[in-house]
């Protein structure tokens, strides 16, 4: 009885804020407001909620919740949407259609549900491999509407990283392209675009990465990644005084304990050396794909105990997760994911974050 109770309160909770929503929002006219990358998200996000309370994964209570805060947050981001025209204009589809959701709810439970099961342990709700959300698929559909709407940054924000983690460059090339075109550059993105550029050239320093990543500077000249890479492409094209120069530059930013402090040693060493005409032998860590490597995987780690010590920013979590599923780490970017929902439980300031971890298959 009590969990009739308590399914029956939530389920008027969230019918009256359809019905509400439904009777007053406005909405665009002419514009297909379903289909992007944030709308995706959220179906993907319905589907898995779905399917864990068909498996019995999820009690209906716990389902009926999640439904409605689902339902919640779409309809508060639709709602701030701009340039509303238009308004619902038969007032009698908005409580047909909150009745309807009600009755398809209460009667699919009705013959599909069970109240008496009891929840399963957590360390039990593995899903079957079929049941998981396919990234593949998804990736295709995020490509399709990106088709529709190329100017959409935000769907190129989420699918580069995929494309990088997934090994398809090139694509990735053209993903970070759009997004530093569309929206104002920054250290990061210009980086990110290098760093693609690097990897289907197989390493190989190219003018346009370069000047890349000497922008990335002039944007924020503490920046340590990109400064890595010109310090480390200097070293190998044989400008041993300016490498020299680099290298002492960046290692003079950090404190003493960043976990790529002995990489940058070693390349002021090589440096060096090529300086005293002695053989300059470059360390792996600064360059080709090992400055995408172990150089890259010691600064995302120093990421990671900064962010866990002393907590950040929502940008550098999901800068954390993102990583961590470029370098193949899907272990370690679900524990990211974790500690970023609970430093920001809210949903609204997690919509990049959720969806760059929806992407990329975590939960």
């Amino acid at each position: 009885m009590l969990f009739w109770l308590l399914a029956i309160t939530i389920t008027a909770i969230a019918c009256a804020a359809l019905y509400f929503a439904a009777a007053g929002r406005t909405v665009r006219a002419g514009v297909d407001t379903g289909a992007n990358a944030t709308d995706e998200h959220y179906r993907l996000q319905l589907a898995e909620i779905n399917a864990d309370i068909a498996a019995g994964r999820l009690g209906e209570a716990e389902g009926t919740a999640a439904r409605a805060e689902l339902a919640r947050e779409l309809i508060r981001l639709q709602g701030e949407d701009g340039a509303k025209k238009g308004i619902i204009s038969n007032p009698i589809l908005a409580p047909l259609a909150v009745l309807g959701i009600a009755i398809i709810a209460f009667g699919s439970y009705g013959l599909l549900g069970n109240p008496g099961l009891p929840g399963q342990p957590l360390a039990t709700r593995e899903r079957p491999l079929e049941e998981r959300i396919d990234v593949n698929d998804a990736v295709k559909r995020i490509e399709a509407q990106l088709e529709k709407t190329p100017d959409d940054v935000r769907g190129w924000t989420v699918i580069a990283p995929v494309y990088m983690q997934m090994g398809r460059y090139e694509d990735a090339v053209t993903a970070l392209r759009h997004v530093n075109e569309l929206a104002p550059p920054t250290a990061d993105t210009q980086t990110d675009l290098a760093e693609a550029m690097l990897m289907v050239s197989k390493g190989e320093m190219t003018p346009e990465a370069q000047a890349l990543l000497e922008n990335a500077v002039k944007l924020d000249p503490k920046h340590v990644r990109s400064r890595f890479y010109l310090a480390g492409a200097a070293t190998q094209s044989g400008d041993y005084a300016g490498a020299v120069a680099q290298w002492n530059e960046l290692i003079g930013m950090a404190a003493g304990n960043e976990p790529w402090i002995a990489a940058a040693k070693e390349g002021l060493a090589a440096a060096q050396n090529g300086v005293d005409g002695k053989p300059a032998v470059a360390p792996e860590a600064a360059t080709g794909d090992a400055m995408t490597d172990d150089t890259i995987k010691s600064m995302v780690e120093g990421l990671s105990d900064r962010l866990l010590a002393n907590g950040g920013t929502i940008e550098e979590w999901t800068r954390l997760v993102r990583s961590r599923l470029v370098l193949g780490q899907t272990d370690a970017a679900q524990a990211a994911y974790d500690a970023a929902k609970a430093a920001y439980p809210d949903a609204a300031q997690r919509t990049e974050l959720d969806a760059t971890a929806a992407q990329g298959g975590l939960k």
